[in-house]
């Protein structure tokens, strides 16, 4: 059952990828990582909060959300492929810009969510 609890998270999260790619193209900037990347850090914030306060949350919904789903949702080769195209074009800026983003705005929507969470649920 916990496989397949996984097997369809990844599936919707990989479907939600795909859409977010085809909706935020952008050639210069690999725009669409940074987005589900943030999103799902906000997102996983969210959900592992919940898990914690309520403690009761099945482990075949904790695989379907967090391995399943945000697992194929977010990916961090994706993130080093889009870093390797920005440096290999010599845009460094725009690497070291991508890079400095990517890790600052995923742990502050990951500590927001958090926060998020404790005010609401608290």
């Amino acid at each position: 059952m916990n496989y397949i609890a996984i097997a369809f998270g990844a599936v919707l999260g990989a479907f939600l990828r795909h859409t977010a790619f085809n909706l935020i193209k952008v050639e210069s900037f690999p725009y669409h990582t940074l987005a589900v990347n943030i999103i799902g850090c906000f997102f996983i914030g969210i959900f592992a909060e919940y898990c914690i306060i309520k403690g009761n949350v099945p482990l075949s919904v904790r695989l379907f959300f967090i391995t399943g789903f945000l697992g194929s949702f977010t990916t961090f080769s994706s993130f080093a492929l889009d870093t390797g195209f920005l440096t290999d074009k010599g845009e460094f800026l725009k690497a070291f810009v991508y890079i400095s983003s990517s890790v600052f705005l995923g742990l502050a929507s990951y500590f927001a969510a958090i926060y998020f969470m404790r005010s609401l649920i608290r």
